[in-house]
């Protein structure tokens, strides 16, 4: 045992402070004066590595090692041989219970991970202690100081919430999570990897990661792990994945390595993302780019056979622009008509009321079922009526008062997947037949054996102009557009 008046035996910082305190001035008195089993307690608290600190006498008063002094921070060394209460007041009232209850009932308290709010230099905190509070007792068994024995766990703690926070974000993360061994075996799996694969956690882990590889990608699983081996982190990329059913998945995939406690390489954490839809999106955008590409084209290539036919010729330029600017238009409402149907298809009869609303109303009959039309045979239709309209209001039907035009449509009788529509004139000048083909005769031709897919006849009778077309409701052409020639 330690004889504390004897030439000191101890090394440390706290056995160097404990032998030259002024023991005499404190309630336990000198150390001469100490209960043997306390001095005992001492003398084996001073060199230990565990965290021990000694409460003794009515007020407490602390002694402590050198492993338990950096626990209580700026406290050190004035707590020493002070009443607990002076320097852990903040903590008094949670302390003092403890200690008395190991003081008047001779019992060890025990605790894990028990919380104590204490200041210590850098402001209020709570940590955490493991705790064994034991009673020392002198000669005749009374109590005389607690043994405390204490090991922080405070890191331990932060760094298991910190734990169970990012398991909690992993857990509820929508993208997939997934961890697996240099083997390739999964050994980590979230809720987010189940709902992208259809593997739940027992189905997959255990099992090779392969599973979810389409077996054309297998050397680019390979080619990861060797990356990981060396340390590297695959950025995110896209690739594709099997689901459980069977189809194809596709991920933007990232891989890092798995660094275990020894530093070493463990394994891989890979997180995959469904951009499935992306894709889609992605490929409908290029298609409808494509199309759109196409349809501007198209418009052009009308729009300069339109501008050829009519100003070429033209000897009157204020009428050949009024000519142009009216056909324009008319490709215009053909457009409109066809923006409503998502240039799907258009209703015939939308078709007819739109080539035909430049004329006043009351000069037609129109007549038919409800009929849709495909994208280039509603240009082709708009555009045909527009050219019989201008050329009954310039010398048909329409350019006098008593003139009528009736304009109907029925599905063929021979062939239900086919459409006729007849224009007929009535009430106007008597008709002959022209001596030269102008634009819109050409650009009828055109149209009827090009975008309509169709016929078209046109029969100059001397009661009236009478024109029937006929065409396809539906296009079997891959390329839909209404291209018309620039020599038309």
């Amino acid at each position: 045992m330690l004889d504390y008046a004897a030439a000191p035996v101890r090394s440390g910082e706290m056995a160097a402070l404990i032998r030259g305190y002024d023991w005499a001035g404190t309630s336990l008195g000198p150390m001469s004066a100490w209960p043997v089993h306390l001095r005992c307690a001492v003398d084996i608290a001073l060199p230990s590595l565990a965290q021990i600190v000694i409460f003794c006498g009515p007020e407490f008063v602390a002694i402590y090692n050198d492993a338990y002094a950096p626990t209580i921070g700026t406290k050190h060394p004035a707590a020493l041989g002070r009443p607990a209460r002076e320097h852990w007041g903040e903590l008094w009232d949670d302390l003092e219970p403890l200690l008395r209850q190991v003081m008047e009932t001779g019992e060890t308290v025990v605790a894990k991970d028990r919380p104590f709010y204490i200041e210590r230099g850098e402001g209020p905190e709570t940590v955490y202690f493991d705790i064994s509070y034991s009673p020392i007792a002198d000669e005749a068994a009374r109590i005389v100081a607690v043994l405390c024995v204490v090991n922080e766990t405070t890191d331990r703690i932060g760094y298991e919430a910190d734990l169970q926070r990012l398991a909690s974000i992993i857990s509820s993360s929508e993208d997939a999570i997934l961890g697996i061994d240099l083997d390739m075996v999964v050994t980590d799996w979230n809720d987010g990897a189940e709902h992208l694969y259809g593997f739940t956690a027992e189905e997959v882990m255990g099992r090779s990661v392969t599973v979810l590889i389409p077996g054309d990608r297998l050397d680019e699983e390979t080619r990861i792990i060797e990356r990981v081996r060396a340390g590297d982190r695959v950025e995110p990329h896209e690739t594709v994945r099997r689901h459980k059913s069977g189809r194809l998945v596709d991920v933007s995939l990232s891989v890092s390595p798995i660094v275990g406690r020894d530093g070493r390489i463990v394994g891989a954490s890979k997180i995959a993302r469904d951009i499935t839809a992306r894709k889609e999106a992605e490929r409908i955008q290029g298609v409808l780019v494509a199309e759109l590409n196409h349809r501007v084209k198209n418009v052009l290539a009308t729009v300069l056979a339109i501008a050829r036919q009519t100003f070429g010729p033209a000897t009157e330029l204020e009428l050949a622009k009024a000519t142009f600017d009216a056909r324009i238009q008319n490709l215009g409402r053909a457009h409109d008509v066809l923006t409503h149907g998502d240039w799907q298809s258009a209703s015939l009869a939308k078709v007819v009321r739109e080539a035909l609303s430049p004329y006043s109303g009351s000069h037609f009959d129109v007549d038919g079922p409800d009929l849709n039309l495909p994208p280039q045979a509603v240009v082709a239709v708009a555009l045909i009526l527009h050219e019989l309209a201008t050329n009954a209001a310039k010398h048909g039907a329409l350019s006098v008062q008593s003139g009528r035009v009736s304009v109907t449509w029925m599905t063929d009788a021979s062939d239900a997947t086919q459409f006729r529509l007849c224009w007929k004139e009535s009430g106007g000048p008597t008709v002959a037949p022209p001596l030269r083909k102008g634009f819109g005769s050409r650009l009828i031709e055109g149209l009827s054996s090009g975008q309509l897919q169709g016929s078209v006849e046109i029969h100059y009778d001397p009661a009236g102009v009478r024109c029937e077309i006929h065409g396809p409701m539906a296009s079997d052409r891959v390329d839909d557009g209404y291209l018309v020639s620039a020599q038309a």
